[in-house]
């Protein structure tokens, strides 16, 4: 039996869509404590859980419980590093991360050198890499559903709230990791990022909600070029309500195209669609066929009387695949490396727009640009 620790701040995003729940679904591993921002909070969300142990400060959780495993539960990112950093410290073989990862290069580096000098498992929870309609699309172009893939095109919420840099960096780091997982990794962007139509300067630089660090622009259109020639097109503008049904991902091939668009199955999301003829699109013999997917299971056997939700069969999915990379010293599906590629394409997509310049990967600018262009100003002053 193994022993996980959950991480939470009920005051920064409570945890995640149910990753406090990960673990109610896998016998093998019991959750013995949970920590958030004060002991009340803990004590409640412990009491949810069934949890015997609270704690209001999550260094001393990790330090008296040392579990096996962690959560780091809360999707606001500031203090993802060092929550990461003192897991690994105190032993955790397995660490399960909600999204994003941490918000820039440079702490995903001090992250990756700290676990691989340990060899600690990370997982980060880009949900879409497990849930049934992103394997079969997976499955479709590797099987040559659409001959050869050529291009992908990502479109983000789109709402009246988040659209634009917010939006990219809180749920577009789903939609980047998946172009990243069809396309390759990239190998270099160029952007242009807007602010009420004009291009973004320093003075429309500000704090992002959700603490995700330094953002600007309401509108962001990128373009990336992945390895073997494969272009990647991605754009999240803020427009109204409702924009969020075209969020979503579409493969284009030599041979016809792939969407997947909406939330997920987790959130009731649109089928997905498979077209073999898209030199008709748009026209009277053009046909969008749905293709069958599974039902969301937790791949594996539950408790007796547990079926779980979407959310949670999603992130129980996860958990046992990092329960897995422990036990046979693997890469887990969605890794330490893969969630720093996801800021770093962020980080390079904002490099970009402020600069009016093509930016290649790795990013030599590891920092927030913003930040880093904030202080270079200041220094000329």
């Amino acid at each position: 039996m193994y022993t996980a620790a959950l991480i939470g701040a009920t005051g920064a995003g409570d945890y995640g869509h149910s990753l406090d729940r990960a673990w109610g679904l896998v016998p093998e591993v019991e959750v013995v404590a949970v920590a958030d921002v004060d002991a009340d909070a803990a004590r409640r969300k412990a009491d949810q859980l069934g949890v015997r142990r609270a704690f209001g400060d999550y260094r001393q959780m990790l330090q008296e419980v040392r579990p096996d495993f962690v959560n780091v539960c809360t999707r606001q990112p500031n203090h993802h590093a060092d929550m990461l950093l003192a897991a690994v410290e105190a032993g955790a073989r397995g660490i399960y991360c909600e999204k994003p990862f941490v918000r820039t290069p440079a702490e995903a580096d001090a992250v990756i050198a700290a676990a691989s000098a340990r060899g600690v498992k990370i997982q980060v929870a880009h949900t879409r890499r497990v849930d049934q309609q992103g394997r079969r699309m997976l499955a479709l172009l590797r099987e040559g559903a659409i001959g050869r893939l050529i291009a992908v095109h990502a479109t983000g919420k789109n709402d009246d709230r988040r659209g634009g840099a917010e939006d990219l960096m809180v749920l577009g780091v789903h939609l980047v990791d998946q172009m990243r997982e069809v396309a390759g990794d990239p190998i270099h962007v160029s952007a242009d990022v807007f602010q009420s139509g004009r291009p973004v300067g320093l003075p429309d630089v500000h704090e992002g909600n959700e603490n995700i660090g330094l953002i600007a622009g309401d509108q962001i259109f990128a373009r990336f070029v992945f390895d073997h020639g494969v272009a990647g097109l991605l754009s999240s503008a803020r427009t109204s309500a409702g924009g969020h049904r075209a969020m979503g991902i579409e493969l284009i091939g030599t041979e016809g195209m792939i969407s997947l668009r909406g939330g997920g199955p987790a959130s009731g999301g649109q089928p997905l669609l498979v077209n073999r003829r898209p030199a008709d699109d748009p026209g009277p013999d053009s046909v969008w066929e749905p293709v069958p997917t599974d039902p969301l299971t937790a791949d594996g056997p539950v408790p007796a009387g547990e079926p779980g939700d979407g959310w949670q069969l999603l992130h129980t999915r996860m958990a046992r695949d990092l329960l897995a990379a422990v036990e046979d010293d693997r890469r887990p599906v969605c890794d330490a490396i893969d969630g720093r590629w996801t800021i770093e394409m962020i980080m390079g997509v904002h490099e970009a727009g402020l600069t009016h310049q093509t930016v290649r990967f790795p990013l030599i600018t590891r920092d927030n640009p913003y930040a880093v262009r904030r202080q270079a100003s200041l220094a000329d002053v």
